[in-house]
């Protein structure tokens, strides 16, 4: 028995030795936020700071180019996020209200109400919808430029996560309920439905929606081609679990960041890791690791963001 565990302890310390060091990070909030995601190409980054409210910040170098509130004079508790994939268009959410920001201008569109809790949303590029991951059980697609729902997707549980494709036709939700759903935007209708071993966490699509991700609270870990419905492979988990993944444009690779403050890039076809890096925490925190809420495929590298308010390089 004790030879055992020191074998394992040993595999252990080797995989996280094996992890490489961010090389550069830069600070977008001082004791950590509620809610942050990267642009595309990760040089600008959107957080909901937990003292000091919305913001919208050029990553490098770091500066503060927008507060975002949603009341005058007001801190807002922004709780979930979202930034179109060209960087024109801004989404920021505390419980039911979602405003809508020029990301270009800084100025609000419109602040609305959806029909209940927001957990999560996606943007489209043309700033005209914001698919919303709701705690009534449903997702929506929600015209957050003239308010009202388009459609509604059901589910059996909160959902926690979802993604849509470039092009607004399809859409990725994943629930409490641990299903994990694709749908036709355009008829509002369920093309496919998988049933994982524990809630959903993260779906991540690929522009052109032809492959998707999903993975669940410690558990499994899926790739699938959604021009057919076939489960490509399944990614193993080390430590914590997935809670936030990219595609990169062309759909060769995907970049994964977990609760542990590890990220991973992967190639999709063999579904082989290819690098991985282990976030720093920050000093004098008591956890020594930090979530990793968002990553991105930047023009050198990669960048992830971590809930203890750092955005970091990774080379």
């Amino acid at each position: 028995m004790k030879t055992n565990l020191i074998i394992v302890l040993t595999s252990l310390l080797v995989a996280c030795s094996s992890s490489n060091s961010p090389t550069q990070q830069w600070e977008v909030a001082v004791r950590g936020v509620y809610s942050a995601c990267l642009a595309a190409d990760g040089n600008h980054a959107l957080v909901g700071s937990i003292h000091h409210g919305g913001s919208y910040w050029q990553v490098n170098p770091a500066e503060r180019v927008y507060d975002w509130n949603h009341q005058a004079e007001t801190l807002t508790g922004v709780l979930s996020c979202a930034l179109s994939d060209n960087d024109r268009y801004a989404s920021t959410a505390e419980h039911r209200k979602i405003v809508l920001w020029n990301a270009q201008t800084g100025e609000a569109f419109w602040l609305w109400e959806a029909p209940a809790n927001i957990k999560d949303m996606a943007l489209s590029n043309d700033g005209q919808f914001a698919l919303l991951g709701l705690d009534n059980y449903q997702a929506v697609l929600f015209d957050i430029q003239n308010g009202g729902v388009k459609s509604r997707l059901a589910h059996e549980g909160v959902v926690q996560t979802v993604s849509m494709s470039r092009d607004r036709q399809w859409a990725m939700t994943g629930g409490d309920d641990s299903n994990v759903k694709v749908w036709d935007l355009r008829t509002g209708k369920n093309v496919y439905s998988w049933q994982l071993n524990n809630q959903i966490k993260v779906v991540a699509l690929t522009q052109d929606g032809q492959l998707g991700f999903a993975a669940s609270h410690r558990d499994d870990s899926v790739l699938w081609d959604l021009s057919n419905g076939n489960e490509l492979a399944r990614l193993p988990q080390h430590n914590g679990y997935y809670q936030s993944a990219r595609f990169n444009q062309d759909a060769t690779q995907l970049l994964t960041g977990s609760s542990s403050g590890q990220v991973i890039l992967w190639d999709v076809a063999s579904a082989q890791k290819l690098k991985s890096w282990q976030l720093s925490p920050r000093s004098g925190w008591v956890n020594k690791a930090t979530q990793v809420l968002d990553v991105a495929f930047a023009p050198k590298g990669f960048k992830a963001v971590g809930a203890n308010g750092l955005v970091y390089q990774l080379d």
